[in-house]
């Protein structure tokens, strides 16, 4: 017996991998491991900020969309895998030739396996995470409106173009804006300076730029070196305070 499973829960259960996704992003460039620290809880709230960057691309999206829509990229022939149409009365090498360079598929293989080579350390570079999310993400949102399947379910473009941009943005845009703000902190281009207060009131650490803040988690302070090189997590009970500062 087949039972059906509320679209409730498909949502939540949805949202919250995104918020997972948001922490895998900004923690991994620490090498924290977050879900030995949080509840299940503290997932949710990771999922604001993204989902609001990912509408922003919803909008901006359907504003051009009727152009993209007049030029049939967004919503062509059954064969989409080009970027022109393969006619059948082409010879079977030109048909191959311009299959091979046209491909979709190739193109942003190359673009996603080749990007990391223009980049001094690209996996610490905020641009390097930018560029590859927002082609994964067209990418792949194009690969969901032009699915069979998809059209035939879903007849109402916008219908389609709305749930094909909430499963694909939304969730790249997770991980890849929790990796760019993690970056920011990683590469001290966006520093919060961290301090604890002891009993009486005061300051622990003398050089108040030598430990930056990096986030609060469930119950806990997580904050490193300047350089990185260590890692800190305080409870808040362990402490009588903490002073965070850009200054």
């Amino acid at each position: 017996m087949t039972k059906n499973i509320p679209i409730t829960t498909l949502l939540l259960t949805y949202l919250f991998i995104c918020g997972s996704l948001y922490l895998i992003g900004f923690w991994s460039t620490f090498d924290v491991d977050v879900f030995s620290l949080i509840s299940l809880y503290d997932i949710p709230k990771n999922f604001v900020y993204p989902l609001m960057l990912s509408q922003v691309f919803y909008v901006l999206n359907m504003i051009t969309g009727q152009y993209i829509h007049q030029i049939s990229f967004f919503d062509g022939d059954e064969n989409n895998d080009n970027f022109i149409e393969i006619k059948e009365e082409w010879s079977t090498n030109k048909q191959k030739i311009l299959g091979v360079i046209t491909s979709i598929n190739l193109w942003v293989t190359l673009f996603v396996g080749g990007i990391q080579f223009f980049f001094d350390k690209p996996f610490q570079n905020p641009v390097y995470w930018t560029l590859i999310s927002i082609v994964l993400s067209y990418y792949l949102f194009y690969k969901f409106f032009n699915y069979t399947p998809v059209k035939v379910y879903l007849k109402n473009v916008y219908l389609r173009y709305y749930i094909g941009h909430f499963i694909t943005f939304f969730p790249i845009a997770c991980f890849s804006s929790g990796k760019v703000n993690s970056l920011k902190i990683y590469n001290n281009s966006e520093n919060k300076y961290f301090d604890v207060i002891n009993s009486k009131n005061q300051t622990q650490i003398n050089d108040k730029k030598c430990l930056k803040f990096l986030g609060f988690v469930s119950d806990k302070y997580i904050y490193s070196t300047i350089n990185n090189q260590q890692i800190y997590i305080l409870s808040k009970e362990s402490c009588d305070g903490i002073v965070i500062s850009k200054n």
